[in-house]
């Protein structure tokens, strides 16, 4: 056989084979340089155009009368940049002589309100903040002078900063010596990378035996910043590398710089980051970055490495030290001499600022609700690099107060009660101020610490209400428009334990907090103290269906259950803002005015962008009901389960109610006077028992609080509105007062005109009015509700005592006629000693009640 041998392929056709690999080879390779060039260019563009959008607060008047104390005036100036000086020569300048006032340069700035001018202005105070502003020229006074707004944060990306971009053209050149001499020597000579800085890199760190040294590039670490993440891959290496190269090529190194310069993180302020040179030239040395000195330039490129380690505010040795190597590289590459570096090693380092406010770590709480508003008014759901300016309502002093009052408060809760100290779950916290007139958000709190858990309970929180809800009962069964009752603050009602049969679901009985049960009560009484059966009484009475329609009129905007009746006591998911919400028209006598955050946005050319809807106060429910319903809840923060407001000191007018529900799982407080409005809040989120009401644990919180927000408010008392009158009542009883009524139990009520109490108090009185009674409206008292119907086709029986004195068809009622006061005949008061009082666990129980039965206490729903 003869021998096989195999046959090569063709020269021609292994040339052609190879060809084809080849030109699929640079196919492959041209389409993704091209797909990679278009990525990196036009990203690169873009992040140039793009212009951060900004959060202020709003500018600040100096005039007489206003609220700022001397050391709140001192802290803003240090967090606007201003200089101390002996004497103010300039803009940005202020002194602090002996005499106790500021010396103050104000600098010049246009808002969308208009335009202020510089001015040398000389400030004193007094007790209730600043008493006169004067020119230091002249010494006229000064009506015009405000310090502009304040940089909350700024967004460019997906998360908050403070970022103030600058040219390379403002950057020192010693800043950009420092900076190139310390983080990419060779800069202005490589392509984008480094060879020899690699091959440096490699070979330090392997003498070092770990990493000691990186051998990326200016161009690289930006094209991290822009493009990538922190990812330490091969893979991520190489695509770096080569975008930093297509960078190098298509931009000029002055634009490479300047990017870089502008985008380099460098600490955080608060909870918010410093990016750029431009802002951390403001925040460490109050001063723009083209007046900073070589040593403030050498901490600054000195940080770049790890601004917290290297922060001289909490690291000051690290920092030196840092410094001194980055003069020393500077002197080593030329860029000052040996007298300029001994000079600037020695140099101190920047102040520290005045006083920090701890608490206003919390801002990014606030700006979340600032971009809900931008959303839903604005309609801008992305407000990333726009270059929007958008002025708020915030007030930095009520803002850090607010979350060091709950930071505190938490804190001594867990400290008194070992069992709410939780590793896993901390306990968390709200508070929400309004400024009742205007309906502006001046702080928010949405948890403990937005460090660790950036879900803001405040806003997105649906949590149970409990007797928070029962504001809305009230005040639907005040107007008889939608109630179909007759219903005032006098009217008797029964606060005995009943079951509700129903005919398709289960028997419901509402219980009273701790089964404490009082009676008959008047209507004053029953929301005073919270009473759950009496309250739910009132609502099957006026309907379910009109007490949601009272609820979403007011500012709730939840989908609400009415098929549900123990909705009636707050069984309902509703997050606290919408609860400020309607309670702050409550506070404004009806007039609702939805709450906002924002006054003001204006583009990246100035021009103020308007609200589709321009917003304006509209009364959404008569004065007159509101009114009376702030007079009784008045009654709830004088002597009702918000007592513990009076028993800590707070003294001015205020009205409120609490909130708790079942478990004391969420523990609840909503108290306004007639100017500021203020929600707390205290559970867990994991909806654990805390083991606390809402008057422990919420209450102390609110007053804590309030008490520090509304030290320079005047008290003043609710405006009444036409149409409502006076009558002092005994509220055990709902009859006018006699001589004989016991001054506890005496309260000057309001009423619609017409609707007051005509006989005085048959308790008190010589002689008990005879049988059978009937109320003011000629209507007989209900001894027996058996079979009671209310408008939701629910039947009600009795447990023990039958009662309520409210009607409970629904024809339109009749009209008042002047008879007896409906009070049925209760036990002595003189004969029969009260009951045992069972041992009571809520600490902020209400004075005992002058009735026979045992005194009321904070509902639990």
């Amino acid at each position: 056989m003869a021998n096989f041998t195999p046959r090569l392929p063709r020269r021609r056709t292994v040339f052609r084979v190879l060809s084809i690999l080849v030109t699929l080879f640079l196919v492959a390779a041209g389409l993704l340089f091209a797909y990679v060039y278009r990525q990196s260019v036009g990203k690169f563009q873009l992040r140039k155009l793009s212009l951060p959008s900004r959060i202020f607060a709003d500018y600040t008047p100096i005039r007489p009368g206003g609220p700022l104390q001397k050391d709140d005036l001192l802290e803003k100036l240090d967090r606007l940049g201003y200089r101390e000086t002996k004497t103010v020569n300039q803009p940005g300048d202020y002194a602090n002589p002996k005499s106790g006032g500021i010396d103050l340069y104000t600098r010049e700035f246009r808002h969308p309100s208009g335009g202020y001018t510089a001015l040398p202005i000389r400030v004193s105070f007094a007790a209730h903040g600043i008493d006169t502003v004067v020119s230091i020229r002249d010494s006229s006074p000064v009506e015009t002078a405000a310090l502009e707004p304040e940089l909350l944060t700024s967004i460019l990306g997906d998360q908050l900063e403070n970022r103030r971009p600058v040219t390379l053209d403002q950057v020192p050149q010693q800043l950009q010596d420092a900076v190139v001499s310390t983080e990419d020597v060779r800069f202005w000579h490589h392509p984008g990378v480094d060879p020899l800085g690699i091959f440096r890199a490699l070979f330090r760190n392997l003498r070092a035996h770990g990493v000691s040294e990186g051998g990326s590039t200016l161009t690289q670490q930006l094209v991290k910043n822009y493009y990538l993440t922190s990812e330490r891959t091969m893979k991520r290496k190489l695509v770096e590398a080569f975008m930093a190269i297509i960078l190098d090529w298509k931009y000029s190194k002055r634009e490479i710089l300047e990017a870089y310069l502008n985008d380099i993180y460098l600490g955080r302020n608060r909870s918010i980051s410093v990016i750029g040179v431009g802002e951390a030239s403001r925040f460490y040395f109050g001063k723009p970055v083209s007046e900073i000195t070589i040593a403030e330039a050498a901490l600054l490129a000195g940080m770049v490495r790890s601004p917290n380690n290297y922060s001289p505010f909490t690291n000051p040795d690290r920092a030196v030290a840092r410094r001194s190597t980055v003069l020393a590289l500077m002197l080593k590459n030329r860029k000052i001499d040996q007298a300029t570096y001994q000079s600037a090693k020695n140099e101190p380092l920047p102040r520290k600022p005045f006083r920090e406010k701890s608490g206003l770590g919390s801002i990014p709480f606030y700006v979340d609700r600032v971009l809900d508003e931008m959303a839903r008014d604005y309609g801008i759901k992305d407000v990333k690099g726009q270059g929007l300016q958008i002025y708020t309502a915030i007030d930095l002093n009520a803002q850090n107060a607010a979350a060091q009052v709950l930071d505190a408060h938490l804190e001594q809760l867990e400290r008194s009660n070992p069992s709410l100290r939780r590793a896993d779950q901390p306990l968390q916290g709200v508070i929400i101020h309004v400024d009742v007139q205007s309906g502006e958000i001046r702080a928010l709190i949405g948890g403990r610490n937005y460090d660790r858990s950036q879900f803001n309970r405040a806003l997105n929180a649906k949590r149970q209400v409990g007797s928070l809800f029962k504001p809305f009962v009230y005040l639907t069964a005040f107007e008889p428009s939608l109630s179909n009752q007759n219903i005032t603050a006098a009217t008797l009602v029964s606060d005995q334990p009943f079951t509700l049969k129903r005919r398709f679901a289960a028997d419901w009985t509402p219980h009273n907090y701790e089964d404490r049960y009082h009676g008959t009560v008047t209507v004053r009484e029953a929301l005073e103290q919270s009473m759950n059966a009496s309250s739910v009484r009132i609502g099957l009475a006026c309907g379910i269906d009109p007490i949601l329609k009272t609820a979403h009129t007011l500012g709730v905007q939840e989908d609400l259950d009415g098929g549900n009746p123990s909705i009636l006591l707050g069984a309902a998911a509703i997050p606290p803002v919408q609860m400020a919400d309607a309670y702050s028209t409550i506070a404004r006598m009806g007039s609702r005015l939805p709450l906002r955050t924002i006054r003001f946005v204006t583009n990246d050319r100035g021009t103020v962008l308007s609200v589709s809807d321009e917003v304006k106060p509209v009364e959404v429910f008569p004065a007159r009901d509101v009114f009376i319903l702030v007079n009784v809840m008045q009654g709830v923060v004088d002597r009702g389960t918000a007592s513990a407001v009076r028993k800590l000191g707070f003294k001015k007018v205020a009205a409120g109610k609490t909130g708790t529900t079942n478990d004391k799982r969420d523990a609840w407080f909503i108290g306004f006077t007639p100017n500021t409005l203020a929600l707390t809040w205290v559970g867990f989120d994991d909806n654990a028992p805390t083991g606390l009401s809402g008057g422990e644990a919420a209450v102390p919180m609110w007053t804590r609080y309030m008490a520090g927000v509304t030290a320079t408010q005047p008290d003043a008392n609710f405006a009444v509105p036409p149409g409502i009158s006076f009558a002092q009542m005994d509220e055990t009883s709902g009859g006018l007062v006699t001589p004989m009524c016991p001054h506890n139990v005496v309260v000057n009520q309001a009423f619609k005109a017409g609707t007051e109490p005509s006989l005085p108090c048959p308790v008190h009185s010589p002689q008990p009015p005879p049988m059978p009674m009937v109320d003011q409206f000629g209507n007989p008292i209900a001894i027996d509700t058996t079979g009671f119907t209310s408008s939701e086709g629910m039947t009600g029986t009795e447990g023990h005592l039958g009662g309520g004195v409210f009607r409970t068809d629904t024809a339109p009622p009749p009209p008042p006629v002047q008879t007896q006061t409906a009070v049925p005949t209760p036990p002595p008061t003189d004969t029969a000693p009260p009951p045992p009082q069972p041992p009571a666990t809520d600490t902020n129980q209400p004075p005992p009640s002058t009735n026979t039965s045992p005194p009321p206490t904070a509902t639990t729903t």
